[in-house]
């Protein structure tokens, strides 16, 4: 019975964090309110708040959800061989991610308003991707499995650097597509990594 009821909480979250990633899509984080996330999501405004107790909650289940998914992603990198190739394919994924305009209006919607709130920007900081990533290069490079021509921590910075840099710019420049952004990465880490 607990599993049934565990699993129909996850559903229920699960739902109101697309009706809120919506929302925000739609109208903007500071503009939508928590009834617009219950209306979106089809239910009622006490339930919202059964399960978050308001904007910044959702806000900062965002992010240990994106950081969970580069978790994994780094995860990956930990036990590959061929650590630099591995590096690519998950860049160029994070590119084509985030490259999509709803999920970039809901990043940097995200980000705006960490700028007008200290309790986003509090939470905007548990963001853990780019030191995730400097502990997979630092490990990597102390087996062997690449070779840096910047320190680590610089690395890492310009790694998410650019494939942040690189989405934005797909979304702006009809021009320039995610498959070049994507050539364009494996370009760059032959310029920072052996």
């Amino acid at each position: 019975m607990t599993k049934k009821i565990s699993a129909l909480a996850t559903q229920q979250r699960e739902r109101i964090l697309s009706a809120a990633k919506q929302c925000f899509v739609e109208t903007g984080l500071a503009r939508t309110t928590m009834r617009d996330i219950a209306g979106q999501a089809d239910m009622s405004l006490g339930n919202i708040y059964r399960y978050f107790k308001n904007k910044e909650a959702l806000i900062e289940t965002f992010i240990e959800v994106d950081n969970q998914e580069v978790g994994e992603a780094f995860e990956l990198l930990d036990s590959a061989k061929n650590f630099k190739v591995i590096l690519q394919e998950i860049g160029s994924e994070f590119i084509k991610e985030i490259a999509n305009k709803s999920e970039l209006l809901v990043y940097t919607d995200i980000l705006s308003e960490a700028l007008r709130n200290e309790k986003v920007l509090s939470i905007v900081t548990l963001d853990h991707g780019e030191r995730m990533l400097a502990k997979s290069l630092e490990k990597a490079q102390k087996e062997g499995r690449i070779q840096l021509s910047l320190p680590v921590d610089t690395a890492a910075l310009a790694i998410i650097a650019f494939i942040e840099n690189a989405a934005l710019k797909c979304i702006i420049n009809k021009k320039y597509s995610v498959r070049t952004a994507k050539k364009q990465f494996k370009q760059y880490l032959d310029l920072i990594a052996d």
